[in-house]
């Protein structure tokens, strides 16, 4: 299909109606994170450098929750595909149960190992007890950070993307303001002639995690509240109960678990690469910081396309329409790379600029916009992986994204980069390099995978008659 022909497309337009409330949500929390970034930036290299060093644990943790949200939104998406609305009940009630299980363990673990993590990661003496304070104060909203993965998940696999933009949205606002009166002394702004003295309580890095602590609080309980109160159809009723469900529970296990080692295997990769580029100096980590929340510019449209994709594949594959599944899958990747290729080259062209936001140091702008650099070769092929392992995860084709995650992170990343650092003399370049083999290395594997269509046998539909219904 041409892509000129998108706009006369009816499934085009079913996937833009669900696709553009999630790519706005991630354009605006990418902005608001920019502006969170700045302002602990301006406290200095050792501040963004206690931030970051601990950003691949709480990866690694939000990669967990969401791969749990797979489970279930995917049960959700077929149970509607399939015009169960009871099992659909079910399955959002049972979410309720992972969401109370999960959050609490993960709290309890990172309040344990708050200390430690910044040590294991590299962390120089002078950083870690900032990087212990921002950990134990910024993990207090595992809960509710549950709560915001698995049902955030479940309302968009319900065609509901408009929620979760409102909340998690609302949450980066909340943050925002928070960090303007936390992080900072009290002092005096002068506007148009005028003096104003603000508030301050002057926490600095605890600050900026007490404000995330908070906002996440809010936007997690209020997607649970949304997510229990889908209408007639689909409002949890607590006369029907809370027993666990093994059979529910096994499907999500079946469903979640490979996306949840995937998660778990490509962030543990990322905090091992969070400790080479430690072992380069504060500069480097800093740096490393600001070009990894800079290049999510380039892949936030494919993660908003993905979350309606995975919702159209799974909704066609509960109602046992390989078509639909096939030609909503094929189209959001047509869609995401073409989106994120128009980026990519206004990263590079704009590098130094955007990166002479976040720190006024100029070896830090100098590292970061050479980082975004090297990786805008990368991200389109990034963002077709994005896309078509969420569309395998509808098809129940699991396995497939794990392995490729598997081999990718720890075959060719965790490989390739202290060789380009240590032998090749490259420092913080040689990271980036690797991770931009491993990006391009997913994309071409995801695309192959997606094309030669083994998970409409591993869906099943191929033996089973389609029922003709439109997805939500």
């Amino acid at each position: 299909m041409a892509l000129s022909r998108f706009g006369s497309n009816p499934r085009m337009k079913v996937m833009w109606h669900l696709s553009w409330p999630a790519i706005i949500e991630q354009v605006l929390a990418t902005m608001v994170s920019y502006v969170d970034t700045a302002m602990v930036g301006v406290l200095g290299a050792a501040a963004t450098a206690s931030v970051s060093v601990n950003a691949s644990s709480i990866w690694l943790i939000n990669g967990i929750l969401a791969g749990i949200g797979v489970g279930y939104s995917v049960q959700v998406s077929n149970a509607i595909g399939a015009e169960d609305d009871a099992r659909a009940r079910r399955i959002i009630r049972q979410g309720i149960l992972a969401t109370v299980v999960c959050g609490m363990a993960a709290l309890l673990l990172f309040q344990l190992l708050a200390p430690f993590i910044p040590v294991w990661l590299g962390a120089e003496p002078s950083v870690r007890p900032t990087a212990t304070a921002y950990l134990r104060w910024y993990t207090l909203c595992m809960p509710f950070a549950a709560a915001s993965a698995i049902f955030s998940a479940i309302l968009r696999c319900m065609g509901n993307t408009k929620t979760p933009l409102i909340f998690n949205f609302s949450a980066n606002l909340i943050n925002l303001i928070l960090n303007f009166f936390l992080i900072y002394e009290t002092r005096t702004v002068t506007v148009g002639g005028f003096s104003l003295t603000v508030p301050g309580a002057g926490l600095g890095v605890a600050g900026a995690a007490i404000a995330s602590a908070v906002a996440w609080a809010f936007a997690g309980s209020m997607l649970l509240y949304v997510g229990i109160r889908q209408g007639p159809r689909f409002q949890v009723r607590f006369r029907e109960g809370f027993r666990p469900d093994s059979s529910i529970i096994q499907m999500a296990l079946h469903l979640g678990l490979p996306s949840a080692l995937e998660r778990a295997t490509i962030n543990l990769g990322q905090i091992v690469m969070t400790a080479l580029v430690a072992s380069i100096g504060t500069v480097a980590l800093a740096a490393n910081q600001i070009a990894t929340t800079a290049e999510g510019l380039c892949y936030l449209p494919a993660y908003g396309i993905s979350y309606a994709s995975v919702a159209l594949v799974g909704q066609s594959v509960g109602a046992r329409s390989a078509e639909n599944a096939r030609a909503y899958g094929s189209l959001s990747a047509k869609v995401a790379l073409v989106l994120c290729t128009g980026l990519a080259v206004l990263l590079f062209l704009f590098a130094p600029a955007l990166a002479s936001l976040f720190n006024s140091d100029p070896q830090v702008v100098e590292q970061s916009a050479l980082m975004l650099r090297i990786v805008c070769f990368a991200e389109p092929f990034f963002a077709l992986s994005i896309v078509l392992s969420s569309n395998l995860r509808g098809a129940h084709d699991v396995r497939y994204p794990m392995v490729v995650g598997l081999i990718c992170m720890w075959g060719v990343r965790i490989v390739l980069a202290p060789i380009l650092v240590i032998y090749g003399k490259l420092g913080l370049a040689g990271v980036w390099i690797a991770m931009s083999v491993d990006l391009i290395l997913r994309g071409i594997l995801c695309t192959h995978r997606w094309h030669s269509g083994k998970w409409v046998h591993i869906a099943g539909l191929d033996a089973q008659p389609a029922v003709h219904t439109t997805p939500s």
